[in-house]
């Protein structure tokens, strides 16, 4: 019979048994995507130290499921699926934590909440973007954001060459026609 509750029967008199250790090949997939999934995630929250964050939140998901990850067909897709997941959630807790933070000893300066500003119109533009069209957004975040080749993102995502070329495109137009449509009036503006 089991007494264990948490489903471990270790020899009390013997040593713990040794954590696992990280595959190579899931350490050499995480340092050659490493910059794609922090740009990725800092593009998307804004602060690098809550993006290294969530990247890790990611990373120990994916380290658990490497074997399924370097076996798919297209595993950058897969893992970036699992850090969008990790983005979600990141963004979840800290909502659910908000209202038992403290206030911070330091105060952001205001030239950081101006430039954040200058965003803001973006943001929303790529939030509708994101809304419309996905397959364009996501093409375009990977290409501008990240820096990736048309042929990275077509092998992440898992399209051709000439639709993430296509695809890129199109987002930049489409993109531009929304922060133009929204461009709020100023005092003044008739």
């Amino acid at each position: 019979m089991n007494n264990d509750p948490f489903g471990r029967e270790y020899d009390l008199l013997g040593p713990d048994p040794a954590p696992p250790a990280l595959d190579p090949r899931g350490e050499e997939f995480f340092r050659e995507h490493l910059d794609t999934f922090m740009g990725i995630a800092t593009y998307r929250l804004r602060n690098p130290h809550d993006a290294e964050d969530a990247v890790m939140d990611a990373m120990v998901l994916m380290h658990r499921k490497i074997e399924r990850i370097l076996a798919h067909p297209n595993p950058l897709a897969l893992a970036l699926k699992i850090l969008r997941a990790s983005i979600t959630d990141f963004y979840r807790r800290s909502a659910r934590l908000r209202d038992n933070e403290q206030p911070v000893a330091e105060l952001p300066t205001t030239t950081y909440l101006m430039e954040l500003r200058r965003y803001d119109h973006l943001d929303r533009a790529m939030e509708d973007l994101e809304a419309i069209a996905p397959l364009q957004a996501q093409c375009l975040q990977l290409y501008d954001l990240t820096g990736l080749s048309y042929a990275q993102i077509a092998g992440a995502l898992g399209i051709t060459e000439a639709a993430a070329r296509t695809n890129t495109s199109r987002a930049r137009k489409r993109l531009e026609t929304l922060m133009l449509t929204e461009l709020p009036k100023e005092k003044g503006d008739s």
